[in-house]
């Protein structure tokens, strides 16, 4: 539409100059004053092409888009909304290219340090340290204004994608990785409220499995980066953790061993499975064939693509506060977040912070969090009714409060130390080695980093 305009400019301002040089060529002597009109005429008309070529430039361009949420099912009619939308305002082209949630880290680096284009990303608040540390990244403050950020978003939000005052990442989604359950399943099992304490769970676990079927009571992650990051929280829950505020290994400990045997009994009970990662889980949840898994806002997304409609969520995917060791504790949840990123070797710098702003507009926000689930983080789009009063955000509202960073997130190593925490309890889980040894394996490995 822009570059339509923009020809049209130039055409009339042809047009006017063609009509002054015929008056000129009629010999009348006040029409030599239209000489100079005439040959400003033909300056603009030549600026407004040179004008119209910058931006038929700008028009033309491609730039590639990376991430996971793409990928997956529930997301794409949402993400090609988006790319149609900035095509629609910008004339630009975009090209998504997309992995797996658990491989995105590596494909990012391995695809920069590899020369292929690649101009805006989705970033996970869990692995954005990682990226951010390979100085891949441009500094949002010079490429897209600092005021621009600080006029639109939180400084806390801002806060967790600034390193040393550069700002590398701009929020795209804030909230908890939080238990989500069917309330339908729940009932069915005679639950009408959820349980509070780790005794009420494993109460609920063992009525939901004596309903019978191939319903899984608990689709806790048991394989790659996600089991990580799902064992987490419940080794917090046991009093433990991975490592000390200084950064040496604390997760040689009873709680430690305490959370891994609570695990093997979990699953020797039938209430959780191997070879489950967050995907899987989602998936088999959506299908109404699990009663609790760990998931983000995100996981409304799925329930919409199998024909749930938004208003209706809630009667099969809420979420709820983690169960408490004892009464009175505090309950545990990761923080859990995208950040948008643009790569300091872009090309496209200006037609990714285009596509960055296009997708945090309260238009796209709204539509995404309607469809997905995912909650906005512009403070406009945040103070909307539709997101203050939603039934389905507001059990993450609450475990986000008390959430806090997975422990790995700011290490430049998070891959690796997740790799051990999964391959560990991985052995434990398969019988391989005790709890006690698998503790102190893990320990070891750590330590060893």
């Amino acid at each position: 539409m822009k570059k339509r305009r923009t020809l049209a400019v130039v055409l009339a301002a042809a047009i006017t100059a063609g009509m002054l040089v015929g008056c000129t060529g009629g010999g009348v002597k006040t029409e030599q004053t239209a000489a100079p009109t005439a040959e400003t005429a033909k300056q603009e008309e030549k600026t407004e092409a040179e004008n119209g070529a910058t931006e038929a430039a700008k028009e033309a361009e491609n730039i590639v888009w990376a991430g996971w949420s793409g990928e997956e099912e529930a997301s794409k009619d949402i993400f090609q909304r988006m790319m149609d939308t900035y095509r629609k305002d910008t004339g630009n082209e975009v090209t998504w290219v997309g992995w797996t949630w658990a491989d995105t880290a590596q494909q990012l680096l391995i695809r920069t340090q590899g020369g292929e284009q690649l101009d805006i990303a989705q970033v996970d608040i869990g692995i954005f340290n990682t990226v951010a540390n390979a100085g891949v990244l441009a500094d949002l403050n010079e490429v897209m204004g600092a005021d621009y950020l600080k006029e639109n978003f939180q400084e806390s939000a801002l806060a967790v994608g600034n390193i040393d005052g550069k700002q590398y990442g701009m929020p795209w989604s804030m909230a908890s990785i939080s238990m989500v359950y069917n309330p339908t399943i729940l009932k069915e099992a005679g639950w009408e409220s959820v349980p509070a304490t780790m005794e009420e769970f494993e109460k609920c676990l063992a009525d939901v499995k004596a309903l019978g079927g191939d319903v899984i009571p608990y689709a806790v992650s048991t394989k790659d980066a996600t089991c990580a990051g799902d064992f987490m929280p419940w080794l917090w829950t046991f009093g433990g953790s991975l490592f000390n505020e200084d950064g040496s290994v604390a997760v040689d400990s009873e709680a430690a061993v305490s959370c891994v045997k609570w695990y093997q009994d979990m699953l020797s009970k039938g209430y959780i499975a191997m070879d489950t990662g967050r995907g899987e889980a989602r998936q088999l949840f959506a299908q109404g064939k699990v009663a609790f898994y760990d998931d983000a806002v995100v996981a409304k997304g799925q329930a919409v693509s199998n024909g749930v409609s938004p208003d209706d969520v809630v009667k099969v995917c809420s979420a709820m506060e983690r169960p408490v060791l004892k009464e009175g504790d505090q309950p545990q949840s990761t923080m859990w977040g995208h950040m948008l990123v643009i790569f300091k070797d872009s090309e496209h710098k200006e037609a990714a912070t285009e596509l960055a702003k296009t997708l945090v507009s309260d238009e796209i926000a709204m539509d995404y969090f309607k469809n997905n689930g995912m909650p906005p983080v512009t403070k406009s789009a945040m103070e909307k009714d539709e997101v203050k009063n939603d039934a389905y955000l507001n059990g993450f509202i609450k475990s986000t409060a008390t959430a806090r960073l997975e422990e790995t997130a700011r290490m430049t190593n998070a891959s690796e130390v997740k790799s051990i925490v999964t391959e560990e309890l991985q052995y434990a889980l398969l019988g391989q080695k005790s709890a006690e040894q698998a503790v102190a394996d893990m320990a070891a490995r750590l330590n060893s980093l």
